[in-house]
């Protein structure tokens, strides 16, 4: 990507050259220059863009898998190379045009929103560069300070936004929407990321309420009593039917009577 991208450099500049040597592409060459002018700045706005907003994307590991992650960094470094490249041709434009002097490019010290642009300048040049020496600070004994120097492309951003709305001459109607599409692509991923890392700490404690309500004892059940048992009554004796068939004897009495006619018989 980088062989291919240099020969893409070195082919535009040789053909530049050889057209401006001829005389052939002046007219070419001064419509380059007047949209450089204007628009340089713009294109290295909307790179920069890009740049925060694949920047949050692809340090969220909730956000993108590993893959996605790997190439939405690629981008994100091939935006930030970009977006210095133009920066540098933006401020070379300014200065060969008298609109600011030299060192006005680097220090804030002309008119406000031309100051933020400088401010905001110097800060993507910090970045970029922390983020090419990313492996030197890994290696050094506080790693965390390149977070903090990279980190400052977040106030890098609405600086740069400013001083494209705010300097200058108005911008043109689709150059404000181009800022306001970056806007919401800024805020969109910084959303995303926000929702991301709070995501497990509000699953954790959804999680730990779940695990209370199953650990508290369920309340015992209690015993219904058993219904009193009725106490046992004895069967009456049945009477049995006497020898005519209509009296009732109990069966004592009806034993003793058969007895008592059988003994009277045999006397």
């Amino acid at each position: 990507m980088r062989i291919g991208l240099g020969a893409a450099v070195t082919v535009v500049m040789t053909g530049a050259l050889f057209a401006a040597y001829n005389g052939i592409g002046t007219p070419l060459l001064d419509a380059a220059q007047t949209f450089l002018t204007y628009y340089a700045g713009v294109i290295s706005l909307v790179a920069l863009t890009t740049t925060v907003a694949l920047g949050l994307a692809a340090s969220e590991r909730v956000v993108l898998p590993i893959p996605q992650r790997v190439r939405a960094q690629l981008v994100h470094r091939a935006a930030a190379l970009v977006g210095v490249g133009f920066l540098v041709t933006h401020i070379g434009m300014k200065i060969a045009a008298g609109l600011v002097p030299a060192y006005g490019s680097i220090v804030p010290t002309t008119s406000l929103y031309v100051g933020m642009g400088a401010l905001a300048s110097d800060l993507m040049i910090v970045v970029v560069a922390t983020g090419v020496m990313r492996g030197r600070f890994a290696q050094a004994e506080r790693p965390w300070t390149w977070r903090v120097l990279h980190d400052l492309a977040y106030l890098a951003w609405p600086l740069s936004i400013l001083h494209g709305l705010m300097a200058g001459r108005t911008p043109a109607a689709w150059v404000s929407w181009s800022y306001v599409l970056c806007l919401v692509a800024v805020g969109s991923a910084l959303l995303i990321r926000v929702m991301a890392t709070f995501r497990p700490a509000l699953e954790a404690g959804v999680v730990n309420a779940v695990d209370m309500t199953q650990t508290q004892p369920m309340p015992r059940a209690v015993p219904k009593s058993s219904p009193e048992k009725a106490p046992r009554t004895m069967p009456e004796p049945v009477p049995l039917l006497g020898r005519t068939g209509t009296d009732a004897t109990p069966i004592g009495r009806a034993s003793r009577r058969s007895q008592d006619t059988k003994l009277r018989r045999i006397v």
